[in-house]
């Protein structure tokens, strides 16, 4: 069985779907869902549910470990999980109105996350909000090391904002060397407005909602039509079918098909990780 380290972020994610269209200064009729999430905890849980043996390195609130690595060894992800002492757990309101989502983020102990140990792995995943915490010189040490002990890297960048926020140059500084990297639109518009990116990564794999995916230069597929409850975590999903399936020694293209049905299915149904 292959082997993914995930570096991310765990978040306590509050999904609110709205019934109809918002109203400013009174009640507004939704549904209300508290679930585990963050980009970083969800792709482990969909990577394992996919039998993929799965680590997942991430800081919580030391008051929530326990439960969290209890809850992460439920669901076949093997938790390490860095406890901090003055922050809670990270926590993002999710606005769910109709395809259209709007983040409320606090990422609280994410924020103060620690360079890890790596443990052997086939391939290393780091979120792109793991970065803001970690920095340039120290994410590019992690794929540096990954990269010598023989591993795969791959990269969701994560946020257009915080990339803007952290730099556009410094961000694809810290993730130079990877091989795969999982920009949606607006990230990989933002990322190849001051550089080539093909010159740097041989696979990007752009989501873009909607109008489906791309491997670049490779391949194009459309999105599925199905009636969506809520699009978060989908991306998450997409990626983590795409590298179980490319560890499994699918073709880009097999592979983006593939994850193209399977985000289809994870739209489906509410929060950002399996049902």
């Amino acid at each position: 069985m292959k082997k993914v380290v995930v570096i991310g972020d765990v978040i306590e994610d509050i999904i609110v779907i709205s019934s109809g269209e918002r109203k400013a200064n009174t009640d507004n009729s939704s549904t209300i869902k508290s679930t585990p999430g963050g980009s970083g905890a969800n792709f482990a849980v969909w990577l394992s549910s996919l039998s993929v043996e799965t680590d997942l390195i991430a800081r919580v609130s030391f008051k929530d470990s326990e439960s969290l690595a209890s809850y992460f060894k439920s669901v076949k992800v093997m938790p390490h999980l860095q406890e901090d002492p003055d922050l809670e757990t990270g926590k993002i309101v999710v606005l769910v109105e109709g395809n259209q989502r709007t983040f409320f983020t606090d990422r609280a102990a994410n924020k103060n996350l620690a360079k890890p140990q790596l443990p052997a792995c086939d391939l290393l995943y780091i979120s792109g909000y793991s970065i803001l915490s970690l920095g340039k010189d120290q994410t590019r040490e992690l794929i540096t090391q990954a990269k010598q002990a023989g591993s795969l890297v791959a990269v969701d960048p994560g946020s257009a904002s915080f990339i803007q926020d952290f730099g556009t140059r410094d961000f694809l500084a810290a993730i130079a060397g990877a091989d795969i990297i999982f920009p949606n639109e607006d990230e990989y518009l933002l990322l190849s407005s001051s550089q080539s990116l093909t010159a740097l990564f041989p696979e990007i794999v752009v989501t873009k909602g909607e109008q489906g995916a791309e491997v670049v230069g490779i391949a194009h597929v459309d999105a599925k039509r199905v009636d969506v409850v809520d699009p978060t975590g989908a991306g998450d999903a997409f990626a983590a079918k795409y590298i179980a399936e490319r560890l499994s020694g699918s073709s880009p293209i097999e592979a983006l098909e593939f994850a193209n049905d399977f985000a289809a299915l994870a739209v489906t149904s509410p929060g950002g990780q399996p049902s």
